[in-house]
């Protein structure tokens, strides 16, 4: 059999199987407060309007971000209908593809082993997974911001060869720059500029006095070829800003403001220190954080090799540059992670090739038993719901328990047995395994974290929509104004007592204790139709309980 028809052969098997895990429980699993309902809201806001120039939530200008992601998952909407499946579909394929142009441009650069690897690590890794399922921009932000390096690296590679990568590849560069920016803004460019200087210092290396040794590490820039790119990237860019620019004149302006803002403060709570992706690591880059200590070592001691410091460059530039951004969200890293998928990949086939040890070793085993204790646990972690309720899916968690010690089991014992191969295959597929378990099994099933989706289905179909009024009282949760259909808006409680009765809406949802606090002459025009109860993202984790009340007659 011809070798790229085995190549394609594993390929295909392995992008099908990951797109399994990526979708499942996808339809199911209620959108997670606050990012997912903003950003599911805005697209159905967008493909209701029918103005795609200028995203909006409940009317009022979108600043997060700009439309692509937007334009994306109203386009899935209106294929596949408002589901959360729909909605989540554009992340997941994002992904996918991001994993197909791994394979392609390591597969072009360094062969055919370490790009299906490469791919395989990066599939099933954590944070690739939960990108798949959410529907925010992040998923396709990497796919962008590692197509555009992928780009680099075949450039870096010709130029190694004493050659010119083709002129399509500076092409594609700028267009995925271009993308990227409609996706999240101006990131894409630091992102960029982070990577190139890290490999500017791999390829000068201890020659840092010698002028002639920058110069001769700058020069493959050249193939990037802003004078065509720059058009290029106008191209992409000047539509939709000229278009903004007419309908909602400072929109742009507000947005590198937000995104300036998003850099230097804690924006919705999420402001951390540096470190706190490394310290996510291992959840982020499980199962294989396994290998990271081996992996970081041995990128130190081969970045002599144009791959490894190109990898090294491309793990370590994104990385860095969300260490010093203030706003913090384990997502921020992940086009880090195709360099770190490459290098993990790297040290598995030089030790299946015989040509690394460090597998066999004590410090191996060690770091072997530090992480089944930390598998474990992962594993055991939704018994902690408990501290919440006693409300819990609890054959999907006894089901995910059993899966995990299994999976522990077995990747230990064929790491003791030296069967590196086989215990990698199982790290990759056991993980995915227990992600698949998890969303469909306990996540799909987790009432208490449903409130919204549940209110909203008490509501009657004439409730529902963005031109029926639902005033809601003490619940602050923008997944209600999804499901509901956009027509729900907050209110103080004061607004019972200034707004005349015959203004109010014929529906009101109100916390219980805020319904409690209300005098007896006006809760006697609203009739309770129903109570739900669950926990909620906006109260710190804590349980709340909202009525549904009708306005009587």
């Amino acid at each position: 059999m011809a070798r790229s028809a085995r190549f394609w052969i594993v390929l295909l098997p392995l992008l099908a199987g990951a797109s399994l895990v990526y979708l499942a429980g996808n339809n199911t699993v209620a959108l997670w407060d606050r990012d997912e309902p903003l950003y599911a809201e805005s697209s159905r806001e967008m493909l209701q309007s029918g103005d795609w120039v200028v995203p909006k939530f409940l009317g009022e200008w979108r600043l997060e971000k700009p439309p692509l992601i937007y334009w994306c998952q109203a386009a899935s909407m209106a294929l596949l209908g408002t589901t959360e499946g729909a909605v989540r579909l554009p992340s997941t394929l994002a992904v996918v593809v991001t994993a197909l142009t791994i394979a392609l441009v390591v597969r072009h650069c360094v062969g055919d082993r370490r790009a299906l690897w490469t791919v395989f690590i990066f599939c099933t890794c954590g944070l690739a997974i939960a990108a798949s399922k959410f529907c925010i921009t992040d998923a396709m932000l990497s796919l962008f911001v590692i197509g555009g390096q992928a780009c680099l690296a075949v450039m870096y590679a010709a130029a190694g060869r004493g050659r010119n990568a083709p002129l399509w590849v500076a092409a594609a560069f700028w267009i995925t720059v271009g993308l990227a920016g409609l996706t999240k803004g101006p990131q894409v460019v630091g992102m960029h500029a982070m990577t190139l200087l890290i490999l500017l210092l791999l390829d000068v290396g201890p020659r840092m006095g010698d002028a002639a040794a920058w110069s001769a590490a700058m020069r493959w820039w050249r193939q990037t070829r802003p004078l065509i790119g720059v058009p290029i990237l106008a191209m992409v860019l000047a539509p939709w800003l000229v278009a903004v620019h007419r309908r909602a004149p400072g929109f742009v302006s507000e947005l590198i403001h937000k995104a300036r803002l998003h850099a230097s403060t804690s924006m919705d709570g999420h402001g951390e220190p540096p470190g706190y992706h490394l310290l996510l690591v291992f959840g982020t880059f499980f199962p294989w954080s396994l290998f990271l200590p081996i992996t970081i070592s041995r990128m130190w001691r081969n970045r002599r090799l144009p791959a490894i410091r190109f990898a090294a460059a491309m793990a370590a530039g994104p990385w860095l540059l969300m260490e010093l951004v203030w706003t913090k969200l384990p997502f921020y890293v992940m086009p880090a992670f195709a360099g770190l998928s490459f290098l993990t990949a790297d040290v598995l086939v030089r030790c299946l090739r015989g040509r690394c040890d460090e597998l066999r070793r004590r410090g191996f085993a060690a770091m072997a038993a530090v992480w089944a204790v930390a598998a474990l646990g992962l594993g055991a972690a939704p018994w902690c719901m408990l501290l919440i309720t006693r409300q819990l899916p609890r054959p999907g968690m006894i089901a995910l328990s059993v899966a995990a010690a299994l999976y522990v089991g077995i990747v230990c014992l064929r790491f003791w047995q030296g069967r590196i191969f086989r215990a990698a295959v199982v790290m990759g597929v056991g993980s995915s395994m227990l992600i698949a378990i998890l969303y469909t099994a306990i996540l799909s099933n987790l009432q208490f974290a449903t409130l919204s989706r549940r209110l909203a289905a008490d509501l009657p179909p004439e409730a529902r929509g963005p031109k029926v009024p639902v005033t809601v009282i003490g619940y602050s949760e923008p997944s209600l104004v999804y499901y509901q259909g956009g027509g729900a808006r907050r209110e103080p409680l004061s607004y019972l007592e200034k707004t005349p009765a015959s203004q109010w809406p014929r529906w009101f949802m109100i916390d219980q204790s805020d319904w409690r606090s209300i005098p007896a002459t006006l809760r006697v025009l609203l009739q309770p139709i129903a109570v739900e109860q669950g926990i909620v993202y906006s109260a710190n984790g804590r349980s709340q309980t909202i009525l549904l009340l009708q306005k009587t007659e």
